[in-house]
């Protein structure tokens, strides 16, 4: 990481965890860029948050108009939360796309004899991988999961977790995702009792695999129709985008993997004008 992407994953521990890390100095053109790092990636509430945890900092010296701006922001934010309300997570689940895998989620969800907090965890997990498989690093989920873990992980009953874990064909992605919150949120192994302990070699090698910070997303791609009535793509790039990505991933979850695919593929689809 550069500095700059130093100091974003310092201020965001510090506004989701309390973590007091020293801050290195920033220009007020990199305090500009940290503050577009923390929009694209939908935290700039919590990454506001640390500022002002870190303000006695000598080098946390944001400039005013920044600062200004930043908090109008998160103003309109809250303003559009408000007007729209807030649903319980439960009911925003992240449906998986492979029928079978699907079934057995709705199922569990069903269950009433498990804590809410037990299935909620399943649901926030489930979705950082289906994040994961189709837009990259989830930073504002990992902040999201690493705040549940830390206020309610010990409502949570994990061997409920691991046994839904393994129903979902979900295990190497729950590991992944627990090393993503070791290395980016700084949670102690302990933190995280659905991963399994694995080396410091092994944690470095998926990161590398994953951690890329800057937003790579192609724009969304679909089928059009144009006037010679063949069809094609609005971004080629993109199409092979989906394909190397569905591959990269596909070992730490093939049994959605391909299915997630084509439901991409059929979502664009459908973008063909008739």
């Amino acid at each position: 990481m550069n500095i700059t992407e130093r100091n974003f994953f310092r201020l965001l521990r510090a506004g989701a965890l309390g973590l007091q890390e020293p801050i290195e100095p920033l220009s007020a053109w990199k305090w500009r860029r940290l503050y577009q790092l923390a929009v694209m990636h939908g935290v700039e509430d919590l990454v506001r948050r640390g500022i002002s945890c870190c303000q006695d900092q000598f080098f946390v010296q944001v400039p005013e108009k920044l600062l200004a701006e930043w908090d109008e922001a998160i103003k309109g934010t809250k303003e559009v939360e408000t007007d729209e309300g807030e649903m319980n997570p439960l009911l925003e689940a992240d449906h998986l796309t492979n029928p079978l895998l699907n079934r057995r989620l709705q199922a569990i969800l069903d269950e009433e004899e498990t804590t809410m907090e037990t299935r909620q965890l399943l649901l926030m997990m489930t979705g950082v991988a289906r994040f994961i498989m189709n837009a990259g690093i989830p930073v504002k989920r990992l902040a999201e999961l690493a705040i549940f873990l830390k206020h309610q992980g010990k409502k949570v009953d994990y061997m409920k977790i691991g046994d839904w874990t393994d129903q979902l064909k979900l295990r190497p992605m729950t590991q992944l995702t627990g090393a993503l919150l070791i290395k980016l949120m700084h949670l102690e192994p302990d933190d995280v009792p659905f991963m399994t302990a694995e080396s410091e070699a092994v944690t470095e090698k998926r990161m590398r695999e994953i951690l890329k910070l800057k937003n790579s997303h192609p724009e969304e791609w679909y089928f059009s129709q144009g006037k010679n009535i063949f069809v094609h793509t609005s971004n080629p790039s993109a199409m092979l985008w989906h394909c190397r990505r569905s591959a990269r991933y596909f070992h730490y979850y093939p049994a959605e993997t391909m299915t997630n695919f084509f439901a991409s593929f059929a979502h664009s689809l459908s973008h063909i004008e008739e």
